[in-house]
């Protein structure tokens, strides 16, 4: 919408409501106008007297901005604990594993050792080969094979308990009689398993092979003789402490008359034993001599000794 100029005819009621209103406004401006007087300006003082103006170097320093509570809100807390707690856990993890590898007390000392009475806690725990070793890094089932090397035990069990004791549980074989071959002595269970001799049985029993070889702790000895051996000691607790096997008479004892007792093989050892009572009470009735008497043949029998006959074989109840 243009604005057409008013000539001087037109009235002052035809202007726009807008110039109106503009020259309204510029009049009422030229109005306030007020025009104040000028201050004389001071003199300006000499350069000699005047004070010298010094300029200040400054600077800015950027630091980090230290936040002493993390979490404003509780939203912020809720939003970081997860966080917060993975961080705590990581720590308590490091120092455990610090101290589960560093502190002695997470250290084997000394094994305690249960239920050896033959061999000695010292030797069981040399084998076990576990002093000084950290408990992590203990395994119960290598111990266990480690210390059954020893042929004395039947059975071994090992338990770990924090923060270092080491336990070792062990069943001994209890040894019968000693058995001799070569000129080497062995402790001898009831599985006929060869040992390290440790002084004396307590049964008191002595098996000497004259033809055997010697074997290794550990093995089994000649199963005939140990079987004859085990047969005997079992059916006559009062027999002599002292037996040898050969392979052509088998066990063979010395009774305190000096006379030889052929025993033979393991069958029939308490009909044997019996026979020997009837044959020996026999031969003390009668007051006769024999250099032996064979009970490992079947029939038992016996050799008397004359001294001016030649000697004579007899079989018993004649």
């Amino acid at each position: 919408m243009s604005i057409r100029p008013r000539s001087k005819q037109e009235p002052e009621s035809f202007v726009p409501r807008r110039a109106r209103r503009a020259k309204r406004a510029v009049g009422a401006t030229t109005s306030r106008v007020r025009v104040l007087p000028v201050e004389p300006r001071a003199p300006e003082k000499s350069a000699a007297k005047a004070k010298p103006t010094h300029k200040r170097a400054t600077f800015d320093i950027a630091a980090p901005r230290l936040v002493l509570n993390p979490w404003r809100t509780q939203r912020d807390w809720k939003e970081s604990r997860p966080k917060f707690a993975a961080g705590v856990l990581i720590a308590l993890l490091i120092g455990a594993l610090y101290a589960m590898f560093n502190l002695d007390i997470f250290f084997v000392g000394e094994p305690v050792v249960i239920g050896n009475k033959i061999v000695p806690s010292q030797e069981i725990a040399q084998v076990s080969g576990m002093r000084g070793w950290n408990v992590f890094f203990v395994e119960p089932r290598s111990v266990e094979a480690a210390v059954r090397v020893l042929p004395e035990f039947k059975d071994v069990q090992v338990y770990v308990t924090l923060p270092n004791t080491l336990e070792i549980y062990t069943t001994e074989r209890k040894p019968l009689f000693v058995w001799e071959v070569s000129g080497k002595n062995y402790w001898v269970d009831d599985e006929g398993i060869a040992m390290r001799p440790r002084g004396m049985v307590q049964t008191g029993w002595h098996v000497r092979d004259s033809e055997g070889k010697a074997v290794q702790y550990g093995e089994r000895i000649s199963p005939d003789a140990f079987n004859a051996a085990v047969s005997l000691i079992n059916v006559w607790e009062g027999a002599p402490k002292y037996f040898e096997w050969t392979k052509v008479h088998g066990l063979t004892l010395r009774d305190e008359q000096g006379r030889l007792v052929y025993f033979g093989s393991s069958s029939q050892m308490q009909d044997k034993v019996t026979a020997l009572q009837i044959v020996t009470t026999q031969l003390e009735r009668d007051k006769r001599a024999v250099a032996f008497i064979d009970l490992g043949s079947g029939l038992p029998y016996y050799q008397e000794i004359a001294s001016a006959k030649p000697l004579t074989t007899t079989t018993a109840g004649q």
